[in-house]
C-alpha cells in the first residue's frame, strides 16, 4: 500500500494540487482583470520581454482609463481602472523579478523603471487636475508604482 502512494502519477496530481492551492489566487486576480483579447496575447507572449511589454502596454492602458473616468467622476469604472493598472504594474514587476541574474535582466530592469518612471509623471499630473473625491484613485495607482519604481532603482 505505501509503495502504491509513491507511484508517479499520484505524486504529480499531488503536487498539482499543492502548487494550485498556493498559486491560484494570484493568477486568478491577473487573469480577471484581462479581456479575453489580453489573455490570449498574454498566451502568446513566450519570452520575458514580450511578456514585460504585455504587462507594460496594459499598465499604460488602465492609466490612460484611470485618467479618463477620475475625469468623468465615475467612481465604479475609476476603481476598476486603478485594480487593472496596479495588476499590470506588480506583474510587470513579478516578470522582471523572475529573470533576476539572467542575461537580459539588467535590460528589463531598465525598461520597468523608464516606463513606471513615465506612468508616476502622467499619475502626479492628473493627481493635480482630480476632483476632490477622485484623488484617491489616482493615489492608490501612484502608490504602486511608486513601489515599483522604488525597487527597480535599488536594484
Amino acid at each position: 500500500m505505501f509503495a502504491a502512494f509513491f507511484q508517479p502519477s499520484i505524486l504529480l496530481r499531488i503536487l498539482f494540487l499543492l502548487l494550485a492551492s498556493v498559486f491560484p489566487t494570484k493568477l486568478l486576480a491577473t487573469q480577471e482583470s484581462l479581456s479575453d483579447e489580453e489573455k490570449a496575447t498574454l498566451q502568446q507572449a513566450k519570452d520575458p520581454e514580450q511578456q514585460l511589454k504585455f504587462w507594460l502596454g496594459i499598465a499604460e492602458s488602465r492609466l490612460k482609463d484611470v485618467v479618463l473616468y477620475t475625469k468623468k467622476l465615475d467612481k465604479a469604472e475609476s476603481a476598476k481602472a486603478v485594480s487593472g493598472y496596479r495588476t499590470a504594474v506588480t506583474s510587470a514587476e513579478d516578470c522582471v523579478a523572475k529573470e533576476q541574474g539572467g542575461k537580459d535582466y539588467k535590460k528589463l530592469l531598465t525598461q520597468l523603471h523608464k516606463a513606471v518612471k513615465k506612468y508616476n509623471f502622467a499619475l502626479l499630473q492628473a493627481l493635480n487636475k482630480a476632483a476632490e473625491d477622485f484623488r484617491q484613485y489616482i493615489q492608490s495607482a501612484y502608490e504602486a508604482s511608486q513601489r515599483v519604481q522604488d525597487a527597480a532603482e535599488i536594484q
